[in-house]
């Protein structure tokens, strides 16, 4: 398991969280609609960040080198949904022993999505991300002005 984490500043100005449930789905020619489930469920996550100076981006542009692309795993905080930590339903979870991203989907008694894997103790306090890139190349662009612009898409790695 991994102990790298993303630098934590700069901080990205958006997070967007995706979960992935990977159907297969097949159409009747009575237009009943089939469906099935392979595969487990995962997140992705697109981090975007506030043009910056590239003295303020130095940490993340040696971070994305260090990564190699795809190769590298690390981890990323994730921020609670609107502030709202603990275990309240919409809660993002980790598990100790269990590297997956769970959320709370309900409670009495707590379900998770997807469900706990292992017996390991719930920990709602700063949850994260096991992840890599979802590309080997990562973009960053220099505008006139001196800035740059820059965007992460990742993937989490179970």
């Amino acid at each position: 398991m991994t102990d790298i984490y993303l630098p934590a500043t700069p901080a990205p100005a958006s997070v967007r969280i995706t979960p992935r449930q990977r159907t297969k789905v097949s159409t009747a020619s009575s237009g009943r609609i089939l469906s099935r489930l392979y595969g487990g469920q995962s997140y992705s996550m697109t981090l975007v960040y506030n043009p910056m100076h590239k003295a303020t981006a130095a940490p993340l542009l040696a971070f994305l080198q260090e990564m190699q692309g795809r190769h590298g795993i690390f981890r990323v905080d994730v921020p609670q949904l609107n502030g709202v930590g603990g275990l309240n339903v919409g809660s993002f979870v980790n598990f100790s022993d269990d590297t997956k991203l769970h959320m709370i989907t309900g409670t009495g008694p707590l379900t998770y999505s997807p469900p706990q894997r292992g017996s390991g103790t719930v920990s709602a306090t700063s949850p994260y991300m096991r992840c890599s890139f979802t590309s080997d190349t990562q973009e960053f662009s220099l505008a006139k002005n001196g800035l740059i612009s820059l965007q992460l898409e990742l993937v989490e790695r179970v």
